[in-house]
């Protein structure tokens, strides 16, 4: 599959993600994206399948042999109350009513538990996502203390072969299945750059090898026991803290909730939308012509809470998420504009409001207005002033017409008192030109993370010596370019001190995470994969990949997963060998939401809104501003000063000019003030972080 589809034939994104509205909300404090997914569950080629039903919009599905299952799904048919067969929607959402924990990272855990309303009165399967850190050198420890033990038990000749079919079974997986599904057309170059190939994962299963009687490749063991030679000389240097916090706060911006929406595409345009496609035929003809080729409609398990509860679990509703994504996508930038700004003003004044409007309004309201207004002249205050106008009208008639069906006013559900309240919020609460302080960063705790990585950083760097620097860099260098590669041979290895003390510091972080407190788990480690002779040659022969020496030590985080679901599978009296088995159509539908996700528009802006108060120190445009500045996307992350002249590089500018190698970065820093030496504004920051914290503790 080349490009993520939003056509309607696969499973695929929709909401807030892929329709523009990660900026806009921040103003209700939240900018951790919901992830909403329509999942596909079949298809209905004739319209002579539905029964419609008293309430415009909602309907049955009677079995038909133009109803069709896709993928693994499974239909439960069921006698409405006119005796009837008809198809039970609510068991397709319960399928996704469960609770499951895996790895969802090398670094997290992840749980999932799953819900919907019981009366069947909701559209989707609420997924909760709870995180839990992992604890790396404990996981590590326990693995490798597993693993000896296996050695001696009365089936390892058993276990031992087990070990083979279970690195093959993986390894197959990962091809047909985890490298498709991240290795987008996108970020197909970065893999190639970085050598993320499935001969990545076969090198870290022949590397638990010798465990098993199974020798290590050569290249390997040379690589292996020049990076662990390293780390042995320069354990100090590591910071153990690093990974956690990082992980940490990577959990901070995690989405903790999905929903998932068990939908049925239709294969055709039913009678009741066809005043909407000619209205567009006529109004907008270039959308028309997009929508008929490009997109589809579906139908949705939801009950409408009017028609007999006898039926609830058989009713249906009509959902446009593709025609409404494919909509979003083809908007001028003052619509996308528009849209942010009545999102906006959504988020701050009306969403989380006791028993006010529903944010299907605010869409509906930009639809019409996109359709029937000129506005790409309009500043962003007109903008803003037209949409309180329109909206203020139509809630004032206490009608808003559904932009697909004819005759349906989506307001006709709630109280003229409530619709009258929701107007008067609009006339009086909205204020264009007021600076609104938002708390985006504090409320999801990110802020105290970020805050928690930055001081452990300053705390540990300003106690490292000049000399654990200097040495480790100059060692780390020799090291790089004696490293086995296998590269082409004319590959021109540079020497720059950002990069390489850079490099230097995240491989010494990442072994002192594994490592553990008492530093002996790379001891263990050797003892049970390097010093152990072993028998058989390795399972995939001496045939290794073309890795640099960070991205050899980069791909050591997972260790500690690997061997835990090694030990937990290989021991097993059920083990299969097959590996993982995934119906063809289930997979690429799971493949379309990925690579929708991972789209690079997708990506880039729920990254700014969610995770950029990590690497932007100048935050001030998010927490800070009006209800019309900076949309659609959102302020560019700024650049600061302390790009221009790397934090490393400056800090190896420090140690080479220290008067003295055995002083540490806190007295160096102290050194400069003294001789009224200018400084870098983030080494100033980390070490007064550093000493503030020291002074805390005193």
């Amino acid at each position: 599959m080349a490009t993520a589809k939003t056509d309607g034939t696969y499973s695929f994104l929709t909401g807030s993600t892929v329709e523009g509205q990660t900026y806009a909300r921040h103003l209700a404090n939240q900018n951790i994206q919901d992830i909403d997914i329509l999942i596909h569950k079949g298809t209905i080629q004739s319209e002579e399948s539905l029964i419609s039903t008293s309430v415009p919009g909602f309907l049955q599905i009677k079995r038909t042999p133009d109803v069709e299952a896709s993928g693994s799904t499974k239909f439960t048919w069921e006698s409405n109350s006119s005796s009837i067969s008809c198809l039970n929607g609510f068991h397709l959402k319960t399928e996704h009513c469960t609770t499951e924990t895996s790895f969802g990272a090398p670094l997290a855990q992840v749980t999932m538990r799953g819900d919907t309303s019981r009366d069947a009165s909701g559209a989707s399967a609420e997924q909760t996502l709870n995180y839990r850190t992992i604890e790396l050198d404990k996981q590590f420890q326990e693995a490798l203390l597993n693993t000896a033990k296996q050695h001696d038990l009365l089936n390892f000749d058993t276990i031992k072969v087990n070990y083979v079919l279970f690195c093959r079974g993986v390894s197959n997986a990962i091809s047909q299945y985890a490298l498709p599904l991240f290795c987008t057309p996108h970020h197909k170059e970065m893999f190639d750059e970085q050598n993320i190939n499935v001969q990545t994962f076969r090198d870290l299963f022949t590397l638990i090898g010798p465990a098993y009687d199974y020798d290590l490749p050569q290249v390997t063991r040379v690589r292996i026991t020049a990076l662990l030679d390293f780390y042995a000389k320069y354990e100090h240097v590591g910071n153990p803290k690093n990974i956690i916090d990082m992980a940490d706060y990577y959990k901070s911006c995690a989405p903790v909730n999905a929903d998932f929406v068990s939908a049925l595409q239709l294969k055709f345009w039913p009678r009741d939308i066809q005043p909407f496609l000619n209205r567009i035929r006529i109004n907008r003809p270039r959308i028309h012509q997009m929508i008929m080729t490009k997109t589809s409609m579906h139908v949705i398990s939801k009950w409408s809470t009017k028609t007999p509860s006898c039926d609830r679990e058989l009713e249906f509703r009509y959902s446009f998420s593709a025609v409404e994504l494919l909509l979003a996508q083809q908007r001028s930038n003052n619509e996308q504009v528009l849209n942010g700004i009545a999102r906006s003003i959504y988020f701050k004044h009306l969403k989380g409001k006791q028993n006010v409007i529903p944010s299907y309004f605010i869409k509906t309201t930009i639809l019409w207005m996109c359709e029937t207004m000129e506005l790409n002249e309009d500043s962003p205050l007109t903008l803003g002033h037209k949409w309180l106008q329109y909206a203020g009208e139509l809630l004032r008639r206490h009608e808003c017409p559904h932009y697909f069906i004819a005759n349906l006013n989506i307001l006709e559900p709630y109280s003229h008192e409530l619709l009258d309240r929701a107007r008067k919020i609009l006339q009086n609460d909205v204020k264009f030109d007021k600076q609104l302080e938002i708390d985006i960063f504090t409320a999801s705790g990110q802020k105290q993370y970020r805050d928690k990585y930055n001081r452990n950083i300053a705390y540990f760097l300003s106690n490292l010596k000049a000399s654990d620097l200097k040495n480790a860099l100059r060692e780390y260098r020799q090291f790089k370019h004696s490293w086995l590669s296998l590269s082409d041979s004319n590959h021109l290895i540079i020497d720059d001190d950002e990069v390489d003390i850079g490099e230097t510091m995240s491989i010494l972080n990442i072994l002192r995470a594994l490592d553990g407190q008492e530093n002996e788990n790379w001891q263990t480690f050797r003892e049970i994969f390097l010093n152990r002779k072993a028998s058989q040659p390795p399972i995939w022969g001496e045939t290794v990949n073309k890795d640099n020496a960070f991205g050899f030590a980069e791909s050591l985080m997972s260790m500690s997963i690997i061997l835990t679901m090694m030990n937990d599978h290989i021991t097993s009296s059920n083990f299969l060998a097959q590996g993982a088995v995934r119906n063809p159509q289930d997979f690429e539908n799971y493949l379309n939401v990925i690579h929708s996700y991972l789209d690079p528009k997708n990506l880039s802006t729920s990254f700014q809104s969610t995770y950029a108060y990590f690497y932007d120190q100048q935050v001030s445009a998010f927490e800070h501003r009006r209800l019309i500045d900076n949309h659609p996307l959102g302020p560019p992350m700024t650049s600061t000063n302390n790009e221009q002249k790397g934090f490393y590089a400056m800090l190896m500018e420090l140690c080479e000019n220290a008067p003295n190698e055995n002083m540490t970065l806190r007295e160096l820093y102290q050194w400069k003030i003294q001789n009224n030496i200018d400084d870098d504004e983030m080494l100033a920051i980390a070490i007064q972080m550093s000493l503030d914290e020291a002074n805390k503790k005193q």
